[in-house]
């Protein structure tokens, strides 16, 4: 029988990866989370939210046809709630980063927000964030929870660089952390 011990091994793995998202989910079941860098965590957690069966909803965006399709063959977007986004790089306080496509329309009831993505390697410019949840927060006027996994550089663009506090003029307060007791 699926528990809550069975889903929080299939999102949270034995590194601690996404236990912090995974807490909050259970603790504070958002009605609408949105995951940038859609994959098989947008599957997993939609089957958590699913079996918590609180009316809580997901998207995640991908920006990488080749994932997209690969996640497509895997049945991770069993939902249809992986869409593909094109993705556009721009400067921001001086910080290159990369944003994703998509209408701000159509996450306006966002409560949770997710960043797993892109692989910022990816790109040539050598970008240093994920600039969508400033988008949403600016867009919402006020900070919502977030979640992000590692990337150093997008941590540190929301105010979470312990060594340079407020070095971009962002400090939002809401990051839930990267927990990774187990």
């Amino acid at each position: 029988m699926k528990n809550l011990e069975y889903y929080k091994s299939k999102i949270v793995g034995t590194d601690g990866k996404y236990l912090g998202a995974y807490n909050h989910i259970v603790k504070n079941k958002p009605k609408f989370i949105v995951e940038y860098g859609g994959g098989k965590s947008t599957y997993d957690l939609t089957e958590l939210v699913n079996f918590l069966d609180y009316g809580g909803e997901i998207v995640g965006y991908e920006c990488n046809s080749y994932w997209y399709n690969d996640h497509i063959e895997k049945g991770w977007n069993k939902y249809n709630n992986i869409k593909l986004v094109d993705i556009i790089e721009s400067t921001e306080f001086n910080t290159r980063g990369v944003r994703y496509i998509h209408p701000i329309e159509d996450i306006k009831e966002v409560d949770f927000v997710i960043i797993d993505g892109p692989d910022l390697r990816d790109f040539e410019s050598d970008p240093g964030t994920t600039f969508n949840l400033m988008d949403i927060v600016n867009h919402l006027g006020y900070e919502i929870p977030y979640f992000i996994d590692g990337r150093t550089g997008t941590r540190d663009f929301y105010g979470n660089n312990t060594d340079h506090p407020h070095e971009f003029g962002l400090d939002y307060k809401t990051d839930i952390g990267d927990t990774k007791k187990i």
